[in-house]
């Protein structure tokens, strides 16, 4: 049974689940199934090395998927930016770094921008500069969190984009990992007037 929320009519699939894109675990055959699946698959990029993402695309087949980078470092090699652009991906998400300079490009390519946050102050700054989705990671996301747990941090989120008047998504990231984490995740969306 398909469940339709925003986040599956923005990206046109059934099932609002999304492949955290960690890096070198999540490769293009993962990705290619959870999309195959009726999710979004992401890639994930890493450390950035174009060598082993381009093998990765190649491994997804005709599946569409996504990227996903760990920002500092993809400043570092720019060039593995434009190996993911260059196989059309359906989004690219940014984590842990300055996302500014690369939203232009990534929207440009015509890929969605997903800016992943473990913060209020980096959800503002993400909303400001352009993301199309943010994704709020609590510290159950593998310790990349910041002070606060997933739930907490969801709907403090959702309240701030709500608030903005932007046509922005939010995603739980952090300790889901089955339907009832799903369930609750789905229940913290925008309350805020």
């Amino acid at each position: 049974m398909a469940l339709r929320t925003r986040l599956t009519e923005r990206l046109g699939i059934r099932h609002p689940v999304l492949l955290a894109p960690m890096g070198f675990v999540s490769g293009g055959a993962l990705a290619a199934a959870v999309s195959a699946a009726g999710g979004l698959g992401l890639i994930g990029g890493g450390y950035a090395e174009a060598e082993w993402l381009g093998h990765e695309f190649a491994a997804a087949g005709n599946q569409r998927i996504g990227c996903g980078f760990i920002t500092w470092a993809m400043a570092r090699c720019p060039a593995a930016l434009d190996e993911a652009l260059r196989h059309a991906p359906a989004a690219v998400m940014l984590s842990f770094g300055d996302a500014a300079p690369f939203i232009p490009r990534i929207k440009n390519a015509g890929a969605l921008v997903i800016c992943q946050v473990q913060s209020i102050r980096q959800a503002r700054q993400v909303l400001g500069e352009g993301a199309d989705m943010i994704v709020a990671q609590g510290t159950e996301a593998g310790g990349h969190g910041g002070g606060r747990s997933t739930f907490p941090l969801v709907p403090a989120v959702a309240d701030i984009v709500a608030r903005s008047g932007h046509d922005v998504l939010v995603v739980a990231a952090g300790g889901i990992a089955d339907g009832r984490g799903l369930a609750a995740s789905l229940i913290l969306g925008p309350m805020a007037p």
